[in-house]
């Protein structure tokens, strides 16, 4: 008897498992590869916790990835019913002409994401613990946090 698979899917780790799971919950017939026997300490994604963000800098295309992997935390926790994700919010400080303040900008205003500009003299009252170098931005993104991954 053979043995065929619709997908192979190499590393089990925290996107794999992932993977598997949604590949295998719409009926595709799924094999897991990984050189270690999971769960291990060894993927990518490994650790307790990881950052989530929508605001993306680095490209707008990947807002709409990111929004759905937070609804796909958010149905994980109603599956297991866990708490994973941890709204904290998230300030990005930089040059006002940088990619990383442009970036979060256009970002946030193509696709509605919840955030503020927090003026300079704002910033010290609001976050004590951090010196603000002259001539930086801070952008607040209200909706980014942590996950618990493990």
């Amino acid at each position: 008897m053979s043995s065929h698979y619709d997908a192979i899917v190499i590393g089990c780790g925290g996107f794999g498992s992932s993977a598997l799971f949604h590949l295998a919950s719409r009926g595709v017939k799924v094999h897991g590869i990984d050189r270690f026997q999971p769960p291990h300490d060894k993927g990518s994604s490994h650790g307790e916790t990881r950052m989530i963000r929508k605001a993306y800098h680095e490209h707008v295309d990947y807002v709409p990835l990111v929004q759905n992997a937070y609804r796909l935390w958010h149905e994980l926790e109603e599956r297991t019913s866990q708490k994973l994700y941890y709204e904290t919010g998230l300030f990005f400080a930089a040059p006002p002409e940088g990619s990383t303040i442009t970036g979060a900008k256009l970002a946030a205003r193509l696709h509605h994401l919840r955030h503020e500009i927090v003026p300079r003299e704002d910033f010290r009252d609001r976050f004590p613990g951090f010196e603000l170098p002259d001539g930086f931005d801070v952008f607040l993104e209200h909706e980014a946090g942590y996950l618990l991954i493990d």
